[in-house]
């Protein structure tokens, strides 16, 4: 980006505000714990994140929610190919399969493209890119919810409509 003009200075505080980004604590959304916990005690949770592997497991144990999740996958991409394969261990088609997450594009419309189904839960604080979506707003496979509060029963209605 500098054409090589970059300061050692600035390099430095770019380093250090990394380190920073990389040492904050996790902090869970109001609700989150309780949501979990809801939605495993009637389905199987299995937690799927992008991102480098040693930063995610660190915020995974920090957040003291490991042991609501099955399975936890951190992959370095969430697309329908990434989505397939995690669902192909399971024996599971993606008919029987919610995605629960506060983006569109990487979270619910790759497995919605897959015919599985979503519960979007937006953020105040998301990537622009994140979200631009090819769902529509009527999407019948998505469930939005405003809440952490919400996700469990927006999970039960989508069991419902799937068995109709």
């Amino acid at each position: 980006l500098s054409d090589g003009r970059i300061s050692a200075t600035d390099i430095h505080q770019l380093v250090e505000l990394g380190k920073s980004v990389l040492q904050h604590p996790v902090e869970l959304l109001p609700g989150i714990r309780e949501a979990v916990e809801a939605v495993a005690s009637d389905y199987e949770v299995v937690l799927i994140t992008k991102g480098d592997l040693f930063h995610q497991e660190k915020k995974v144990a920090q957040s003291g929610l490991a042991h609501l999740f099955g399975r936890i996958e951190i992959v370095s991409e969430k697309n329908p190919a990434t989505y397939l394969r995690v669902l192909g261990e399971f024996g599971l088609p993606p008919a029987q399969f919610a995605m629960v997450g506060n983006s569109l594009r990487s979270d619910i419309e790759p497995v919605v493209r897959l015919g599985g189904w979503g519960v979007h839960m937006p953020y105040h604080v998301t990537w622009a890119h994140e979200l631009e979506s090819g769902l529509g707003e009527d999407e019948p496979r998505v469930v939005a919810v405003g809440a952490a509060g919400e996700i469990a029963a927006a999970v039960a209605q989508l069991g419902l409509r799937a068995a109709a």
